[in-house]
């Protein structure tokens, strides 16, 4: 059953699409929008551009899935569902954990003096604002799966399976008080870099350090079960919690998943995957989804580890300029075809 992934160019965010072919029928998966340029008008962004080569095909998605609230995956989701030609065309169901599902599953009251109304000029403003946004724009369409997704759910298509990796409750419950009260940045990681170093280098003075953002920690992640392939899609995950969804379905260390690709998660933060994640997975495509403008991500460490673990594994970057700035010629010239660009999809069969 073929599965192609097309990773689009969402800037310094995630877009991806799916399609699962099983020959009698076709399913189509969108895992977020990015920020709000990918949508675009003018010039027009890719996420616009996918909606309307569906809509001309008569297609639609049956599954949008928004990992969490960050403005670089939820912007141009926003954008896509308010305009009337978009994602509220196409959408046939959405998953979402949005502020109000998580206060009802912890039984929670929303304090309506503390809550922030949705915002829909577009502005920069948090990402939270953009969640409960999101929220209102949904609200009334038929197609919101308004049941929070956590750690151990599954949601099932025809041909495929989602199997739920991330949240766990303890994850969703820190968002009771962030979805109330946040007021900060979405743009949460450091803005220097360590392209400059070796692998070496980078190697010998290696000490993990946990991402530590609450919004990345309520990320929705997940293996896309098809037949007997597995592919991972990790949002901005934290990888304890990865490892712990891993280790409920019996993979770890000693009997890893067996994996087709992986997208990494948060744009190849080095908070975002650990040692202890790569070594329950065995898998040779790692995917990174970002133009490296913000945050100093990717991190050369994360390939470092991957690649210290699996020297086969190739790394394939949506942004082909990506490559040049993390990497000298000569450290090309003897990765050779294990860092690469992403064609414009990949297909499994």
């Amino acid at each position: 059953m073929p599965v192609n992934v097309r990773v689009l160019k969402a800037f310094h965010g995630d877009c991806i699409f799916i399609t699962v072919d099983s020959g009698a029928f076709t399913e189509r998966i969108l895992i977020d929008g990015g920020p709000e340029a990918t949508f675009g008008v003018s010039p027009q962004g890719e996420l616009r551009a996918l909606l309307n080569e569906l809509d001309v095909e008569g297609k639609q998605i049956d599954v949008v899935i928004l990992t969490h609230v960050d403005d670089d995956h939820i912007g141009g989701l926003i954008k896509a569902f308010e305009v009337k030609d978009g994602l509220t065309k196409l959408a046939r169901k959405v998953i979402f954990n949005s502020g109000r599902l998580i206060h009802e599953y912890f039984k929670v009251q929303v304090d309506p003096s503390k809550e922030i109304t949705g915002n829909f000029t577009q502005s920069k403003n948090t990402s939270i604002k953009q969640g409960n946004t999101l929220e209102r724009l949904l609200e009334g369409l038929g197609v919101w799966h308004e049941n929070v997704i956590k750690q151990g759910d599954k949601y099932s298509l025809q041909g495929c399976e989602m199997i739920f990796l991330t949240p766990n409750e303890g994850e969703l419950k820190k968002l009771l008080i962030k979805w109330e009260k946040d007021q900060s940045s979405p743009f949460t990681s450091a803005s220097n870099t360590d392209w400059k170093k070796s692998y070496k280098e980078l190697l010998d003075q290696d000490s993990f350090k946990e991402d530590n953002s609450k919004p990345n920690g309520s990320s929705i992640s997940f293996i896309l079960k098809v037949g007997e392939k597995n592919f991972l899609f990790l949002g901005d995950a934290h990888p304890t919690s990865i490892t712990q969804g891993l280790a409920m379905l019996g993979y770890n260390a000693n009997t890893p998943i067996n994996a087709e690709m992986v997208k990494l998660s948060h744009h190849g933060s080095k908070g975002n995957t650990s040692l202890e994640l790569l070594s329950a997975i065995n898998c040779s495509s790692y995917i990174v989804s970002t133009d490296a403008t913000r945050h100093g991500l990717p991190n050369k460490i994360t390939f470092a580890r991957i690649h210290s673990k699996n020297s086969n594994a190739v790394i394939l970057f949506n942004y082909k300029s990506v490559i040049s700035s993390i990497y000298t010629r000569d450290e090309l010239l003897r990765l050779e075809k294990h860092v690469m660009a992403l064609p414009g999809e990949l297909t499994f069969v």
